[in-house]
């Protein structure tokens, strides 16, 4: 007994830091994107009543991971604890799960030469992946639950394809994943073709074993027969409203840029032929062709995801790949190993040397694990490093990035395919790294986030608006009911037909409503971010009403009646010459040239009379020169001033030949102002004034 705690102390030991470097990469790659939150809107509105649905009243079905809805609403429901917080964690949950089912795998399966050294290289393998490692928090999406229970159930079909309660495991398992990612029944479908020859392989009869196979098939078609029965009585369709939304024709050009890339990026054409071996090593020693199941679910998956053109995050489809593929890769090594042990080549090279197996397997080892991990590894931290929202991020690696990568044998040409397959992708939104996904998200969430705390009832009950990104803003917006203009959430829109052709396609982003649809259903709503005051409300919207305690919500409209009567009761403001007028009063202004500039409170109000749309137009500097440089935003303190620049667009309005624009000045103390307009040729007009108190406390003054 004691022997054996030693020697499982040891095993702990060595797999410790291989566990301790995918809770690293895990947390640089930590992420949540916006695509999770339209999921997280489904939860909410089952868990309010609704049913299953993106807007009350329309059923259809906008998600593609009905058992990940169901768990996280249960999660909610039971501990209190929302989607966006819970389904990260969950995500960790199946990625431990996961590793533990590669390790269990590993230690029962029979015939294992050099068992714990297939087990630490395994375990490295997977863990030294940042592709792995970006995936273990998700995002919020059901990606690693897909893999465990893929994993799971392949391990089921390995170790206990001959019991029973095995079989009724890997059932229970296919159909999980079924549940949780569209392409699950071909993966099962797979899964049961390949069971029904290795059963003849072990059985050495040529018919199938029936009885098994129903075993092995049964509880998987009750499961997804019942669920598919249920989507058609609930939303009238057999297959979710996302397919139709995403599949347009095939994109093959764009699936093997993808598919290239990642096998560059990943290792796959190292770890692919490895398993390969491993494969023919097994099946002439027992017979056994697991690992011909695994190489067939990938490849057959492979030629699904070209066949679709690839995805719009960065191998996020592949994910099941790497803790499959690391298993037999592993014993790929150690075969290759001990031929290399045992070679007569080694004893023409020196007849008295002598090495050891494990040896040989280790050295092979290494350059198999920095092959596969490099490129990934250096694409991580690169991304990681990013804090700003870029469309269409292409991380370039180069001398100034990856000197070290680039040192590598065969490194430069590998890289240089690498970048460039990536950079065609990125142009037309396929494969975008998890670090554009997660800027777009954090900037979603600040601006976006405040509307959790708003008043229930404010918003009418017919108002609807029509928007591009429809995950975050919306879930915390609950009761605006929207049109999704590329069609995941709407029935109309996810068929029309598409007639771009593939080279100008973007990935998800090709449906576009028909014409005339938003009119006849009546888009009347357009909402904007929440602000704190009506000054900063009105400067975005001509209409702002106060939802809570020290939050406002700019809108329009094209029908102002409408608006009257809804939000008739509310303290509720109308951008017009009369609001501003109240607003100046009688103050002076500071500045007179083409435009009057008055401090009003913390803001600036710009008038101008006999104005012409002409005169707006050109854009509005503002120079701001703080009391303490420390007070400025990190971006600006090397400039010494803050630029507020703006579109009078956004910030004003002409009535009756009178132009009026407002802009919020920052809460910390200003010393003095610069203002006027400019274009392309130079300055139209400026001013500048210099503020006695900070413009920051409310009360400033000439």
């Amino acid at each position: 007994m004691k022997e054996n705690a030693i020697r499982n102390t040891r095993v702990m030991l060595l797999h410790l830091p291989w566990l301790a470097l995918l809770g690293w990469l895990s947390s640089v790659a930590w992420f949540l994107c916006d695509d999770a939150f339209i999921s997280f809107r489904y939860v909410r509105n089952l868990l309010e009543g609704h049913g299953l649905v993106f807007n009350p009243g329309e059923y259809v079905e906008g998600y593609s991971n009905f058992l990940w809805v169901l768990e996280l609403a249960a999660i909610w429901w039971a501990l209190g604890v929302a989607p966006e917080d819970a389904a990260p964690w969950l995500s960790v949950a199946f990625t431990a799960g996961t590793i533990a089912a590669v390790l269990w795998w590993i230690a029962r399966l029979p015939l294992l030469c050099h068992r714990g050294l297939v087990a630490w290289m395994a375990l490295g393998l997977v863990c030294a992946s940042a592709t792995f490692a970006v995936w273990t928090s998700g995002g919020g999406l059901e990606t690693r639950q897909f893999t465990f229970f893929i994993v799971l159930a392949v391990m089921c079909l390995s170790l206990y394809r001959d019991s029973r309660r095995g079989l009724l495991a890997a059932s229970l398992s296919l159909a999980a994943a079924a549940l949780t990612r569209p392409e699950g029944p071909l993966l099962a479908a797979l899964c049961f073709g390949w069971f029904v020859i290795q059963r003849m392989a072990d059985t050495g009869r040529p018919n199938p074993d029936w009885r098994r196979l129903i075993c092995l098939a049964a509880p998987f078609v009750v499961l997804i027969g019942a669920h598919f029965l249920w989507r058609y009585s609930y939303y009238g369709e057999w297959l979710p409203n996302t397919y139709y939304a995403k599949h347009v024709r095939p994109w093959y050009e764009s699936g093997f840029r993808y598919l290239w890339a990642a096998a560059l990026e990943t290792g796959l054409y190292l770890l692919i032929p490895l398993a390969a071996v491993a494969m023919r090593n097994r099946w002439r020693a027992s017979r056994d062709g697991i690992w011909a199941l695994v190489l067939l679910l990938v490849g057959v998956h492979m030629a699904y995801v070209m066949r679709i053109g690839g995805d719009h995050f960065e191998y996020r489809p592949l994910d099941f790949y790497w803790p499959l593929l690391a298993v037999p890769s592993s014993m790929g090594i150690v075969h290759l190993g001990s031929r290399i042990a045992a070679g007569r080549w080694l004893r023409r090279f020196s007849p008295r040397l002598t090495v050891d197996a494990r040896t040989c397997a280790f050295v092979l080892f290494i350059p198999v694990l920095f092959y596969a991990s490099a490129i990934q590894g250096a694409l991580l931290f690169e991304g990681a490093a990013i804090r700003e929202r870029i469309l269409h991020l292409h991380i370039e690696l180069d001398d100034r990035n990856a000197a070290w990568l680039l040192a590598a044998p065969g490194m430069p040409m590998l890289v240089a395919v690498s970048n460039d397959l990536r950079h065609q992708a990125s142009r037309q939104s396929v494969a975008l790294s998890f670090t554009e996904h997660r800027e777009f998200a954090n900037s979603q969430l600040r601006t976006w986030k405040p509307y959790e705390n708003m008043e229930k009832g404010v918003i009418p009950d017919d108002a609807l608006m029509a928007d591009l990104s429809i995950g975050i803003r919306f879930y915390y917006l609950p009761d605006l009911k929207v049109i999704d203009l590329r069609g995941l959430t709407d029935a109309t829109v996810a068929r029309n037909p598409v007639e771009t052709p593939n080279h100008q396609r973007y990935m998800a982003h090709d449906r576009h409503p028909p014409p005339g649809y938003l009119e006849q259903r009546g888009v009347n709503f357009t909402i904007h971010p929440p602000v704190t005051s009506e000054f900063q409300a009105l400067g975005r919207a001509k209409y702002a009403v106060k939802v809570g305690p020290a939050l406002w919500m700019p809108f329009d409209s094209p029908n102002q009646q409408w608006v009257l009567d809804r939000f008739a009761g509310r303290d509720f403001r109308v951008f017009d010459l009369n609001y501003w007028a109240e607003l100046l009063g009688d103050s002076r202004p500071v500045i007179r040239s083409d435009w009057d500039v008055y401090l009003v409170g913390n803001g600036l109000i710009y008038k101008k009379e006999q104005c012409t749309p002409e005169d707006a137009e050109p854009t509005f500097f503002l120079h701001l020169d703080p009391v303490d440089v420390n007070d400025l935003p990190s971006h600006r303190k090397q400039y010494g001033f803050d630029n507020l620049d703006f579109a009078f667009r956004y910030h004003g309005l002409i009535e009756g030949g009178v132009c009026v624009a407002g802009r919020k000045l920052p809460d910390y103390g200003i010393a003095a102002l610069r203002t006027g307009q400019f274009t392309g040729e130079g300055q139209i007009w400026k001013g500048s004034f210099d503020i006695v108190e900070p413009a920051g406390d409310g009360n400033a003054a000439p």
